[in-house]
């Protein structure tokens, strides 16, 4: 019987307005980023039957290659787009067709198959993100197969109708066609499959994220529970109480905090890229000038500016965490009013290790903008991609936040608010030298 009392006065105790709260923005976060996935998948799975192909042998031997394409496939029909390269400078090609991938039948493309050669194909790709599943390559896949199986099935029909087929015919069957893949890069381009360009640049940069991630978490953690933790214990009412500027106190706690997390983040970049090294990744040298001409390598600048972006969404966090450890009005609320920002730098977190968030519909593109650590974790792939005007308006954006949140925060310790406000329940008069002065005030 005193278990069950204790039980239920516990279940009362943790059970707040603030966590049933908490517990709503968790759940439509996740919401969001279920629908966000589903609808980034359900368009790789109608990109699966798309090909846009370029025929520059223009033969009937290729029409007819054409048009077996064209032909439906356990009942559904493939989606095929003729399209005319009017160049060679295929990044502009492809922003003037506004396609990001094309294979291209080049000219003297029949006559290999007619000399019984492995007829090359060109397949263009244009990358624009790092993501898992920007780069997934279900559809190109699905289009190099059925292209081989529309030349295979034309030459065994034309050699099986004259009754030849010879032994260098049966191998050409076989492997009728090479497809040379080149990747397009905003204005570059280099002979290297977008699939490898993918594979190596994220295990070079997924340790990125997580540091940013984790330093976020670590230093709000760090501040809200200081300032928790003094205000519960009284000792912030004699802190503020001393001869020393609020403004000082508020500026050592951040200035700290930040400290140590420049500190964390130097110790996990140096141990991570020395685990990355450790890990068997073969040899990447083949493809290292490929990586340099698309231009997918950070300069010393570019690492500067991304330091100054994660430095900025600490900052933001930090001045956050202030005010949501004044809120706190005991160790239990003070513990889960750090569950929004969690939420809110792993939704960002998240999608931008699974998709390109530049290609997400408007209005859900705008709602993940709105937060800033967003603009942090694609900071990296913003300067990698030169999307320049993306990077400088998200930095735009935070310092204006930064700002907003600062002020905030100032005007929180540089009155007594801080010692009145809470979340939840009714203020309670403090019983420290602030509340004893109001109370002999009040009497008087």
């Amino acid at each position: 019987m005193k278990f069950t009392h204790l039980f239920k006065k516990e279940i009362k105790e943790m059970i707040t307005p603030q966590m049933i709260a908490i517990l709503v923005m968790i759940y439509l976060g996740f919401t969001l980023m279920g629908n966000v996935m589903k609808k980034q998948v359900d368009e790789i799975a109608k990109d699966s039957s798309k090909i846009v192909i370029c025929d520059q042998d223009q033969t009937d031997f290729t029409g007819a290659i054409i048009e077996l394409m064209k032909t439906p496939v356990n009942g559904e029909a493939n989606d095929v787009k003729s399209v005319t390269f009017e160049s060679d400078d295929y990044p502009k090609e492809l922003d003037r067709i506004g396609e990001k991938c094309v294979i291209i039948i080049p000219k003297g493309f029949t006559d290999q198959v007619n000399q019984h050669k492995v007829a090359d194909l060109i397949y263009v790709n244009k990358m624009t993100s790092l993501s898992t599943l920007s780069n997934a390559s279900v559809g190109s896949d699905n289009a190099k197969g059925i292209i081989r199986t529309a030349v295979v099935s034309k030459l065994y029909k034309e050699k099986l109708a004259a009754n030849q087929l010879t032994a260098d015919e049966i191998k050409q069957l076989e492997l009728p066609i090479e497809i040379k893949e080149k990747t397009v890069v905003s204005d570059k381009t280099a002979d290297i499959e977008s699939s490898v360009v993918a594979k190596l640049k994220q295990m070079e940069t997924m340790f990125f994220p997580i540091i940013v991630f984790l330093l976020i978490m670590y230093s709000s953690q760090m501040v809200l529970n200081a300032v928790s933790t003094e205000k519960i214990d009284k000792t912030l009412e004699t802190l503020l109480s001393a001869p020393v500027s609020r403004l000082a106190v508020l500026s050592s706690k951040m200035l700290a905090a930040g400290v140590i997390s420049a500190i964390y983040a130097v110790v996990m970049m140096f141990g991570m890229n020395n685990m990355m090294n450790s890990l068997p990744m073969g040899d990447t040298n083949q493809y290292k000038e490929s990586i340099e001409a698309l231009g997918l390598t950070l300069s010393a600048g570019q690492y500067i500016l991304i330091g100054l972006q994660m430095f900025v969404s600490i900052l933001i966090a930090l001045s956050v965490s202030l005010v949501l450890g004044v809120l706190a009005k005991d160790a239990k609320s003070g513990q889960s009013l750090l569950l929004p920002i969690q939420l809110l730098s792993m939704v960002p977190y998240m999608l931008s290790m699974m998709m390109d968030i530049k290609q997400l519909s408007p209005v859900i593109r705008y709602v993940i903008y709105a937060i800033p650590f967003t603009h942090t974790f694609m900071a990296g792939e913003n300067l990698m991609f030169n999307n320049t005007s993306l990077y400088v308006g998200g930095l735009i954006y935070q310092l204006i936040l930064l700002a907003f949140c600062m002020s905030f925060a100032i005007r929180v310790f540089t009155s007594d608010r801080i010692f009145t406000m809470t979340l939840g329940g009714k203020k309670k008069r403090s019983g420290g030298l602030f509340g004893k002065k109001k109370a002999e005030h009040n009497e008087e």
